[in-house]
């Protein structure tokens, strides 16, 4: 019996031996594969200090590769976010996530109280992953994706905490989840957050999470008691607790109809929010009273992205801010610029219902309307600046022709001596129409989709030949210049190939703009491997920050595709599907939102295959503007693209050519066009068999003139 024992024992040593010299060589070879992950980490470092970061990516997945050291994703993914490429930073950290979990533990440096002496050693990867996902959610939630941050918040709290937070991050996260469930009005999700919040017995959380849901429920009279006695009782958390009944006492007397108490409630705000905060409030009380005219552009200004420095951050729930003009709007009788800011809100929000049943409505209210309208559309003349009545004096051989006629039916069509200008439903309309000598008279004919129509007949004097010669001497545009920056270079579908030099490409580009020329950072707006809703959330939002006085280059490189049958061009974003047309954004689409967009001067540069399908009719025109002056007069929709219908390569000689004649351009004042036939289209059809094109975008509004690039 005693030897069977001690055999036993010998056995169980041995084994226990075995395991121990097999962990121990275990921890002795990840700590060799952590080291030298640690200096691929010193080489992404330097990358991104460089400013490559599709190399410092590279480099990155390499030490993944070798061992997944969780703090090396924090850096690349937070210089992602900052230059626009959100689902870049999100996909980087889904990945580690994704890794970690196949590690039941990894290794981590810690300190040993000895100097500057550093330990390795195991920690459950539970711990880690959680740490991503807290990072992943507040990165979002502040400077990217308040959906995707939402998300991570709830799977947070649904999966409790396994100990890498103390308590005061777990509030700070508590209180974070409650804005991101608000903002994307997530009813169930702070259902789930108030159940997390007594469980914890957090009750700052609980006091909170009630009353947001009390408001998303519409249940103003609760909410309005539980406030009001809140700021006269105090409490655990007085002070957060008072500035939280304050800020959302408006929005419950809003939504209960009490216009005298929204105006206190308002004056009593006001020391402790925003200027876009204010301006949201007082749009709610002008809205209650009916000053829809006074809300619109507080809506605006409210609607205004969140600014850090040079970066410009989407303001959350801005659904709501759609939802609420579109109200006013409505109220003008102004049905078309209401159903595309509540067109616009679902795009930030589809599910969100005030917005859905106002388009409903909206569009049953339009049948109506246009059967009973009897009235044509009120005609405004903007320009030529009318100076004396309706007789204005002009120079040149032609002159452009804006204006506004809005109806409630909405503008169909607008003739000026029966040539048609370009028409948008909402009212807007403009053209260009020949001068003769002397005396000329125009007769507007501005028809509205009801078939009613009004004339206005005014007279343009043509300046003589000497006073049109006369020299101007060209002046500074007093319009701001503005850029987008779109690059689709990582997709989604596997069998769509991703691409190495679209967000590289469009960087250098921005980089020269902003160096040479007059385009300051707050200006400059980057995109990176957008899905179809950001593109769209993203000229949302250049339509708001843009003038009328305005000038814009928006760049895009990545996929094109064309479709023989249709005869129609593509731009393939991010989220593509090669087998689903639904999933491409048509040349169409872009057009018609860059004819949305209020800019003077447009230029769009696009490097991608079959881009030249943009232009309605491709070529340059035969005699190019003389002047400066004559050009900046026009509103301008023209193009620069890297082939016509044809593929590119993804090593864009064409960017070579651009960013060459950009960089060495020595004139103060350089036109588009110029720069493509003295710079570009020779270069590139020698070197490549592509053939880059120049033209104009009649169909987004195109009427004379160039854009024209502006030394600093």
């Amino acid at each position: 019996m005693k030897i069977k024992l001690l055999l036993l024992f010998t056995l169980c040593l041995l084994t226990f031996s075995s395991l121990y010299a097999q962990d121990a060589a275990q921890e002795k070879a990840d700590k060799e594969l952590y080291r030298s992950a640690e200096e691929i980490l010193k080489r992404v470092d330097k990358a991104i200090k460089n400013g490559d970061l599709i190399e410092a990516e590279k480099l990155y997945n390499q030490s993944l590769k070798t061992y997944p050291i969780t703090n090396g994703a924090y850096n690349l993914a937070f210089k992602k976010m900052e230059i626009g490429d959100i689902r870049g930073a999100n996909k980087l950290l889904d990945n580690l996530i994704t890794i970690l979990i196949n590690y039941p533990q990894v290794l981590i440096e810690h300190d040993t109280n000895i100097g500057p002496m550093v330990k390795l050693s195991y920690r459950p990867s539970t711990e880690y992953i959680e740490g991503i996902r807290s990072f992943k959610a507040n990165t979002n939630f502040s400077r990217g994706d308040i959906r995707v941050a939402q998300s991570e918040y709830m799977k947070l709290i649904k999966n409790g905490f396994k100990g890498s937070m103390n308590l005061d991050s777990e509030k700070a996260l508590y209180v974070q989840t409650l804005q991101s469930c608000y903002f994307t009005d997530d009813v169930e999700g702070l259902k789930i957050l108030k159940e997390a919040c007594e469980k914890a017995k957090f009750d700052r959380g609980i006091f909170e999470t009630k009353i947001y849901a009390l408001l998303v429920e519409k249940k103003y009279d609760e909410v309005i008691g539980l406030l009001t006695n809140t700021l006269n009782s105090g409490g655990e958390n007085f002070m957060l607790s008072k500035g939280l009944a304050k800020t959302l006492l408006p929005l419950a007397y809003y939504g209960k109809g009490d216009t005298e108490n929204l105006a206190k409630s308002i004056e009593d705000i006001g020391r402790i929010q925003s200027v876009e905060n204010i301006s949201y409030y007082k749009s709610l009380l002008a809205l209650s009273r009916k000053q829809y005219e006074i809300a619109i552009p507080l809506l605006t200004e409210a609607m205004k992205p969140l600014t850090v420095l040079w970066a410009k951050y989407p303001r959350p729930g801005k659904f709501r801010h759609y939802t609420k003009r579109a109200e006013a709007y409505v109220g003008l009788n102004d049905f078309a610029n209401a159903k595309k800011d509540y067109e616009a809100a679902l795009i930030f929000n589809p599910d969100y219902q005030p917005a859905l049943e106002g388009l409903a409505k909206l569009e049953g209210n339009q049948v109506t309307i246009r059967r009973t309208d009897k009235t044509g559309p009120e005609i405004k003349i903007l320009e030529p600046t009318n100076t004396r009545g309706l007789k204005i004096v002009a120079a040149g051989k032609d002159v452009m022709i804006k204006g506004m006629a809005p109806d409630p039916s909405g503008l169909k069509s607008v003739t000026i001596n029966g040539l048609s200008v370009y028409v948008k439903e909402v009212g807007d309309f403009w053209g260009t129409v020949p001068l003769a000598e002397g005396v000329n008279k125009f007769e507007i004919a501005a028809t509205d989709l009801a078939g009613n129509t009004t004339k206005q007949v005014f007279e343009i004097e043509k300046a003589s030949a000497t006073v049109a010669a006369t020299p101007i001497a060209v002046t500074e545009k007093q319009g701001k210049n503005y850029a987008v920056f779109i690059a689709s270079q990582n997709y989604d579908d596997a069998t769509i190939p991703s691409l190495e030099n679209p967000i590289a490409d469009a960087i250098k580009l921005k980089l020269i703009l902003k160096n040479n020329y007059n385009f300051i950072d707050e200006n400059i707006y980057t995109l990176f491997n957008p899905q179809r809703t950001d593109f769209k959330k993203k000229f949302l939002e250049l339509k708001e920050a843009l003038q009328p006085e305005d000038n814009l280059v928006i760049f895009y490189a990545g996929h094109g595709i064309w479709v023989d049958k249709e005869k129609k061009g593509y731009w393939l974003l991010t989220d593509a599907l090669r087998n689903d047309i639904n999933t491409w954004v048509p040349n169409k689409e872009v057009l018609d939102m860059i004819a949305e967009l209020p800019a003077r001067h447009t230029l769009l540069i696009t490097d991608a295959c079959f881009s030249g399908s943009v232009f309605k009719s491709r070529g340059l025109g035969a005699d190019a503007p003389a002047a400066m002056k004559e050009m900046d007069s026009k509103i301008t929709r023209v193009a620069i693209t890297s082939g016509n219908d044809t593929e590119v390569p993804d090593v864009s000689i064409f960017m070579k050519y651009l960013v060459k004649a950009l960089s060495e351009n020595k004139e103060k004042y350089l036109t588009a066009q110029k720069m493509f036939i003295n710079q570009i289209i020779e270069a590139v059809m020698t070197e490549s068999k592509t053939e880059p094109r120049y033209g104009t975008l009649e169909l987004a509004g195109h009427v004379g003139g160039d854009f024209i690039f502006s030394k600093k």
